[in-house]
């Protein structure tokens, strides 16, 4: 339909997937987000924590290793998904998901996956780019700090 449309062909991830519906992770839309970020999980279904609206990455949610655009989409004409409805992302769309995501309700941990870059998975890439980052300002912090005691020497 997108070469009927337009003339071209949509972008495509590494596993050729339209980047229009697989471009983000699961977790970077999720609405339960704000709740990672804090900190704040929801430790067993039913607990006080799942009332509230707490992430439910501790339960088995697969959002930070899937990308789909679920929390767009939504299921049911358009009436909810897994996460809204109060179960975590199973990881349905990723490559080889019966072997890679294991039991349902239990949480990956710190598993990391091989991409197809050859990488230790999306988390583990972002975490390079951030410590490269730091260690850049951090140089040019210091430089700056060297030329301008050069240039204007205390008297």
């Amino acid at each position: 339909m997108h070469f009927i449309l337009y003339g071209t062909l949509p972008a495509l991830d590494v596993f050729n997937r339209p980047k229009w519906a697989y471009g983000l992770r699961i977790h970077d839309a999720c609405e339960r987000r704000g709740r990672f970020d804090a900190g704040e999980f929801v430790e067993q279904f039913g607990d006080e924590g799942a009332k509230d609206g707490y992430c439910l990455y501790k339960v088995g949610c697969k959002g930070p290793y899937t990308f789909n655009n679920c929390s767009k989409q939504k299921f049911n004409q358009g009436t909810s998904w897994p996460v809204q409805a109060g179960h975590g992302c199973m990881g349905c769309s990723e490559p080889d998901f019966w072997d890679k995501m294991g039991i349902v309700h239990e949480p990956l941990g710190d598993r990391l996956y091989h991409t197809a870059f050859g990488g230790l998975g999306s988390d583990a890439t972002a975490d390079k780019i951030g410590v490269g980052i730091l260690t850049v300002t951090a140089i040019g912090i210091a430089a700056h700090a060297a030329i301008s005691l050069i240039k204007n020497p205390k008297e």
